[in-house]
């Protein structure tokens, strides 16, 4: 497929700016949708997808498919997190309604539209990562990068498999946030399944 257009590329940049998203929250929006932090690295389609997502967020246009209407700057890393813990078999449900919900019990707030101020973005992302720590023994990186947030979520997967007596997943040789995304995926419904059967 061919690669994004530099027009899609500039899109993508501009758009951001003008919803005042910085730089990790641009990236955390496409990974999200397409599970490649640059602009550079998108094919045409996937550049759509990530446009359409910035649309909304802009408020011209519709809920992109398996987002129904989950936006907001921090809307990216709260479904990312989500996410993780559904992969980790602590979140049963892993649908956004369940995300707002989860949000509105935090902050009282009924939509990630209406989280814009970082102490509250803040509690949210600490109750969901501690979650996360208590019940997957995730050991989230003091500093780092979404590399090494995504490795932790990996190891502690892993751990949880070991537990339950499932083989664990080859070590990947020089990962990259891609790679790591499969094999959360992969091993998110092995270790569901083996949940269920416990």
């Amino acid at each position: 497929m061919a690669s994004a257009s530099a027009a899609q590329i500039g899109a993508i940049h501009v758009i951001s700016k003008r919803i005042g998203l910085g730089e990790d929250e641009r990236r955390a929006l496409m990974v999200a949708a397409t599970g490649k932090r640059s602009a550079r690295d998108l094919t045409s389609g996937e550049a759509i997808t990530v446009i359409d997502r910035l649309k909304v967020l802009q408020g011209d246009g519709a809920a992109p498919k398996g987002a129904p209407g989950l936006d907001g700057i921090y809307a990216p890393k709260l479904r990312a997190l989500w996410l993780s813990g559904w992969h980790l078999g602590v979140v049963r449900d892993r649908t956004d309604r369940a995300l707002l919900s989860f949000l509105e019990r935090q902050t009282g707030l009924s939509h990630t539209r209406f989280l814009r101020d970082s102490a509250d973005a803040s509690r949210v992302i600490e109750a969901l990562k501690a979650w996360l720590s208590r019940e997957a023994g995730v050991e989230w990186p003091a500093r780092g990068t979404v590399l090494d947030t995504k490795a932790a979520v990996f190891r502690a997967q892993q751990a949880r498999l070991a537990a339950l007596g499932c083989a664990r997943h080859p070590d990947i040789a020089n990962p990259t946030e891609e790679t790591l995304d499969a094999a959360i995926r992969a091993d998110g419904k092995r270790l569901r399944h083996a949940l269920k059967g416990r």
